[in-house]
């Protein structure tokens, strides 16, 4: 029966002589109950016409009014969802202290696993848990829907900010660069002291220069091509190091080589940072 029932119904009231006199405070509120809570239930505000629907259910309201009024909240009972909360941490952990609100309005204040009544329509839920970010939840919960399931997963702590690392490729680029800078200092140093060793030898005793003297030309020429070999390596790595290095645009460098008299090479490197 639609409103129109418990206006008949309230006159069947108004001329029926058993019926409580006229500005009966319970009669009255017990009509109004009957009005408002078939109004919330067309607007689809079911659970706050089954509200009503229970008051002016009582037996101690006129009995026309309460037989009508248990028939629509057995409908409202009906068609009203429920909905089942829960929630884990970051670890699938059971969390059981947790605070919804719906809507922007508090709902419930921890979590017990029993269906939850709940108007029809979409919704938008908010967990909020101890030491942890909140969690909304978007849903859209159908009539007569019941267990509706929103399982929601917290996770980092709330407290624990992201720290960002000290990048360590940049730290590894300039160790690494600075060991291809001294093995090219040491290059060019051996590589020059034995060039001139070389010279020297060449004026004062060529081509009758003792073995000793000719090994130690020779052994200046090769810890300076080593060095060379370990520097060009290394700041080779260095570079690469630091230009793929997230956040860093690529830097302008060069490489050189240039060859030296007598034999050898000097390696050069720029690049700006």
């Amino acid at each position: 029966m639609r409103r129109g029932g418990v206006v008949l119904v309230c006159m069947a009231l108004a001329g029926n002589a058993h019926a409580k006199p006229k500005g009966d405070p319970l009669k009255q509120k017990c009509i109004d109950d009957a009005e408002a809570g078939q109004t919330l239930r067309d607007e689809g505000k079911l659970g706050a016409a089954r509200e009503r629907f229970v008051e002016c259910a009582n037996p101690s309201c006129p009995g026309a009014v309460a037989k009508e009024c248990r028939a629509w909240l057995a409908d409202v009972e009906a068609r009203i969802p429920t909905v089942v909360i829960s929630a884990v941490d970051a670890a699938g952990n059971d969390l059981v202290d947790v605070k919804v609100s719906v809507d922007g309005r508090p709902w419930l204040e921890r979590l017990t696993g029993a269906e939850t009544a709940i108007d029809p329509g979409p919704h938008r839920f908010r967990l909020e848990a101890a030491g942890a970010e909140p969690v909304e939840e978007a849903l859209v919960v159908a009539e007569r829907q019941k267990g509706r399931v929103l399982r929601a997963k917290f996770g980092r702590p709330a407290s624990a900010a992201p720290v960002e690392k000290t990048p360590e490729a940049p730290v590894a680029a300039y160790v690494v660069g600075g060991v291809g800078v001294a093995a090219l200092a040491s290059f060019a140093f051996f590589g020059l002291k034995g060039l001139s060793d070389y010279n020297h030898l060449k004026d004062t005793c060529d081509p009758n220069c003792s073995t000793s003297d000719t090994d130690a030309v020779k052994t200046k020429f090769l810890v300076a091509d080593v060095s060379l070999g370990v520097g060009v390596v290394a700041l080779g790595v260095a570079t690469y190091l630091f230009l793929s290095h997230p956040g860093k645009s690529s830097s302008p460098s060069q490489a050189t080589l240039t060859p030296l008299r007598g034999g050898g090479w000097l390696a050069g490197y720029q690049t700006r940072f």
